[in-house]
C-alpha cells in the first residue's frame, strides 16, 4: 500500500492512539462526579439543554441572571446531553476526541515548520503526555480551548503560506470562539492579528484587510452573547461576569497576608472585605463583577510587589513546582481534582520532563542558527506569533491564579520544543544530523 495512504497512516495511527489513551484513562476512572468547576459546566449544560438557558445566579442573594462562564463549553456540552440525554460519559468522550483533535493540529503545525519528523514526535508526545491524558477526564473548558486555540494556530500559518483571506476569516472565528470558552481567550486575539498582519508595508490598506477580516469575525461570533448580557444586566458585559470573581480571589486581605500560601486564590466569599457584597440584595451578578473588580484592581494598584510575588508563585503553581494554588476557608490548600493542587506524581514528572526538553529543543536550533552560518542546517525558529501564543496565555493566568490546569494550553507548545530537543540528542551521533524531512 502506498501513495497518500500510506504517507498519511502514521498521524493517523497516532490520532487513534491518543483517542484509545483517553478513552481508557476515562473508562478506568469509575464512579465519576463532577465537582466544583465541573460540576458547574454540567450543570449550565443540562439546564440549556433542557431548554431553559443559563442558570440562576449563585454568587448574587437573588439569584437571577448570570454570565459568570463562558458559554462556548456549556452549549458545546449541552449539545451532546441533547443527543444523549445528559449523559456525563458522552460528555467525557467529546472530551477525549477533542484531545485527539488536538494532537492531530499538533502534527499539521510542527510539520508546516520544522518538517515530518517533529511534527510526528510532538504529536506521539501530545497523545500520551499525562496532564493532557487526565485532562480529558474532567468536563472542563480546556478540553475545547486547546483545540481551538491550535486550530486557530494552523489558520494563521495557512494564510501566511497562501495569503487565501478564508484562512484569516477561520483563525479569526476560531479566535472568536476561544473567547467565549474561557476568560483568558481574549489574550489570543493579540498573537492572531499579528500573526496575519504580514502584508508589506505594513501600514496600508492592504496590510490591513486580514487583520480587520479577524477582528470581524471575532466580533460577529462574541456580539450576539454580548448583546443578550447587556439586556440581563442592563450594562456592558462582553462576555463573562467572572473577571472581577477571579481578581478578587486573589487580591483581597487574606491572600494579602498569607504567609503559608502567598498569593493563593480563594473564593471571594470567604475574604471578610467582600462577604457583605454577596449577602446583599437587590443587586445582579453584573453589579458583583463590577465591585469586585474595582476593589481588588485598588488593592493590586496599592501593592505592586503583591501583583509580582503573586504572578512568580502562581509561575511556579502552574508548572508544579509549588502547591497551594487554591485554598479554602482556613487557609488549607484545597485538593479536588481539577481545582487544587493534588495532582498525581506522573503530572509533575512529566511535565518537569518537558520543560527541561523544551530547554533543549530552543537551545538545538539556537544553536543550529549558529552552526548555520558555517554552512551547517539551521532549524527554523518558527514565527513570533506562534511562542507569543502560550506566553501570553500563561501571563495573563499567571497575575490571577496558578492552577496547574491553566497551564495546559501551552502543552503542545512546549512539546514541539520536546520533540526537537529529543530528536536533536538523538542525532548528536557522528553520523546524524537533525533534518526536516
Amino acid at each position: 500500500m502506498g501513495g497518500p495512504l500510506r504517507v498519511a497512516s502514521p498521524i493517523v495511527a497516532i490520532v487513534a492512539l491518543a483517542l484509545v489513551v483517553r478513552v481508557l484513562v476515562i473508562a478506568a476512572d469509575t464512579g465519576y462526579v463532577p465537582k466544583h468547576d465541573a460540576w458547574d459546566y454540567d450543570n449550565h449544560a443540562r439546564s440549556i439543554a433542557a431548554g431553559e438557558g443559563f442558570p440562576p445566579s449563585y454568587t448574587a442573594v437573588d439569584g437571577g441572571p448570570s454570565a459568570l462562564r463562558a458559554p462556548g463549553y456549556p452549549y458545546l456540552l449541552a449539545a451532546v446531553y441533547a443527543v444523549s440525554g445528559d449523559r456525563i460519559a458522552v460528555g467525557r468522550l467529546l472530551n477525549a476526541i477533542l484531545g485527539a483533535l488536538a494532537v492531530g493540529l499538533v502534527y499539521l503545525i510542527a510539520k508546516r515548520i520544522w518538517g515530518r519528523r517533529v511534527g510526528l514526535l510532538a504529536a506521539l508526545l501530545t497523545a500520551v503526555f499525562p496532564p493532557l491524558v487526565l485532562l480529558s477526564r474532567d468536563l472542563l473548558s480546556e478540553s475545547l480551548f486547546i483545540a481551538v486555540e491550535l486550530g486557530a494556530v494552523l489558520c494563521v500559518l495557512e494564510f501566511r503560506r497562501s495569503r487565501a483571506l478564508w484562512w484569516a476569516a477561520g483563525a479569526g472565528l476560531l479566535c472568536g470562539l476561544g473567547v467565549l470558552t474561557r476568560n483568558p481567550g481574549p489574550a489570543l486575539a493579540v498573537p492572531v492579528l499579528l500573526g496575519v498582519w504580514t502584508v508589506r508595508p505594513r501600514w496600508s490598506w492592504r496590510a490591513a484587510a486580514a487583520p480587520a477580516l479577524v477582528l470581524a469575525c471575532i466580533v460577529a461570533l462574541v456580539l450576539p452573547w454580548t448583546v443578550r448580557n447587556a439586556v440581563e444586566f442592563g450594562r456592558l458585559v462582553p462576555v463573562t461576569t467572572g473577571t472581577g470573581y477571579a481578581l478578587a480571589g486573589a487580591y483581597n486581605d487574606l491572600s494579602l497576608h498569607d504567609e503559608d500560601h502567598p498569593g493563593a486564590w480563594r473564593t471571594p466569599a470567604i475574604a471578610p472585605e467582600y462577604q457583605a457584597l454577596f449577602g446583599t440584595r437587590g443587586i445582579d451578578e453584573g453589579t458583583i463583577d463590577a465591585t469586585l473588580r474595582r476593589e481588588a484592581t485598588s488593592l493590586a494598584v496599592s501593592h505592586p510587589t503583591y501583583v509580582a510575588e503573586v504572578t512568580g508563585w502562581n509561575l511556579l503553581r502552574l508548572f508544579e513546582v509549588a502547591d497551594g494554588a487554591v485554598v479554602g476557608l482556613y487557609g488549607e490548600p484545597v485538593t479536588t481534582r481539577g481545582i487544587g493542587s493534588a495532582t498525581p506524581a506522573i503530572e509533575r514528572l512529566s511535565i518537569a520532563i518537558a520543560v527541561v526538553l523544551a530547554c533543549l529543543g530552543a537551545f538545538a536550533i539556537a544553536a543550529s542558527r549558529r552552526a548555520g552560518a558555517g554552512g551547517g542546517k539551521r532549524l527554523p525558529t518558527g514565527p513570533l506569533f506562534l511562542w507569543l501564543t502560550p506566553v501570553l496565555l500563561l501571563l495573563v493566568a499567571a497575575p490571577v491564579n496558578g492552577l496547574p490546569r491553566y497551564r495546559t494550553p501551552a502543552d503542545p507548545f512546549i512539546l514541539i520544543l520536546a520533540a526537537i530537543g529529543i530528536l536533536w540528542l538523538y542525532e548528536r551521533r557522528p553520523a546524524g544530523r537533525l533534518a526536516a524531512r
